[in-house]
């Protein structure tokens, strides 16, 4: 409890140099107490809001804990909507022109503070499963956690949360976690520069922001990225593995996807690839910013490949759940957008407009993956 009281002074006294100001007092009022309560509360989750608010919307109210059916997770774990002002007519004026600046950044200050309420509700939600996978309540990590990939056997992961939660429930109490773990920096930034935050997140990326917190523009930004990432290190392999088609450039290529599925994606190619391969697949998989970092091959066996091990595992969790939970025709199109994303199909739709062409795409790309795999944590050859 000291370190908690230490902590949440060091919150307090970021807040003394505004005091004055009173818009900067009306965040710290807002703020301070979801960023406490969502690293420190280990109550069970609430159905009532707590003190006066305004109506609730389908974005804000307290997040129910999952049933183990369910293969969508909560959409409390999605960017809530942002509503920004109308354009300006041509004629308007300088001060117009910045009562609409100030307008666009109080719309962000909310989305955030919307974003960041979520990440603390979802926490709490996911307490009672976080026990039942004998995780921490305060420390938030993200599971699977359980026994490493084992380079001397190669042996398959476990796949131990599959038989205790269902796939909205497991997705619930892995994105929380990985939200909690940005609140603290994203909300400083939030509390220090205000309206002003949305030009400096795309300083720090994702890697300070909730997924909660990302708006539309910051995501494709990113996925942008991760495509020129991806591309870039399967490049280096094609180039590498002379016997290697140049269709495993072409996006959603049956061959690239069996690369994906049956090596990068297998336990036992991780335990025995490469330091360079195991920097490549951590790039397709968005698990590192560039295939090629500097003493990043010194560091593979000590950091890259355990990381791609205990990713290689969540997957594994993760497709099973899917057959489990009713298969790809059962999930939404956010959720299965994310899971091509997450398995190295970023590019799948790139330079697809229509949103029922792109969501077609990603069904069946996703759906192929999980024939490709098998009902098998390890990769049939």
């Amino acid at each position: 409890m000291a370190g908690i009281t230490r902590v949440q002074r060091a919150l307090h006294f970021q807040f003394q140099p505004w005091n004055h100001y009173p818009f900067h007092a009306h965040l710290r009022s807002k703020l301070l107490p979801i960023c406490a309560q969502s690293l420190f509360s280990t109550s069970a989750p609430s159905q009532q809001s707590r003190g006066h608010s305004p109506s609730p919307s389908p974005t804000t109210t307290a997040v129910s804990t999952p049933s183990k059916t369910e293969i969508n997770a909560p959409i409390s774990t999605h960017p809530a909507a942002i509503t920004t002002p109308s354009p300006l007519p041509s004629s308007a004026g300088a001060t117009g022109k910045l009562r609409r600046y100030v307008e666009f950044g109080r719309a962000y200050v909310t989305f955030y503070k919307t974003g960041l309420k979520n990440v603390y509700r979802n926490y709490r939600a996911s307490l009672p499963l976080r026990r039942k996978l004998g995780l921490p309540a305060y420390i938030p990590i993200s599971p699977p956690r359980t026994r490493a990939l084992n380079p001397n056997n190669g042996s398959a992961p476990s796949l131990a949360p599959k038989s205790k939660l269902g796939r909205a429930q497991f997705q619930l109490v892995r994105r929380s976690a990985r939200d909690v773990r940005r609140m603290i920096p994203f909300t400083m930034i939030l509390i220090v520069c205000g309206e002003f935050t949305p030009l400096i997140i795309p300083i720090f990326g994702s890697a300070i922001t909730p997924a909660t917190c990302r708006v539309p523009s910051q995501v494709e930004k990113e996925r942008v990225a991760a495509t020129a990432r991806k591309l870039a290190a399967l490049h280096v392999f094609v180039a590498e593995n002379k016997d290697r088609s140049m269709h495993l450039l072409k996006a959603g290529d049956a061959e690239q996807l069996a690369l994906l599925a049956r090596s990068f994606a297998d336990p036992v190619w991780v335990a025995s690839a490469g330091s360079a391969d195991v920097l490549r697949a951590c790039a397709v998989f968005g698990l590192v910013k560039r295939h090629d970092r500097t003493a990043g091959e010194s560091l593979a066996g000590l950091i890259y490949r355990p990381r791609l091990a205990r990713y290689v595992e969540y997957l594994a969790i993760d497709d099973g759940m899917i057959r489990v939970g009713g298969g790809v025709s059962a999930m939404n199109a956010t959720e299965v957008r994310i899971a091509a994303e997450e398995r190295g199909g970023v590019d799948v739709s790139s330079g697809t407009q229509d949103r029922k062409r792109v969501e077609e795409l990603e069904r069946r790309w996703l759906e192929q993956w999980l024939s490709v795999r098998g009902d098998s944590p390890r990769s049939k050859k």
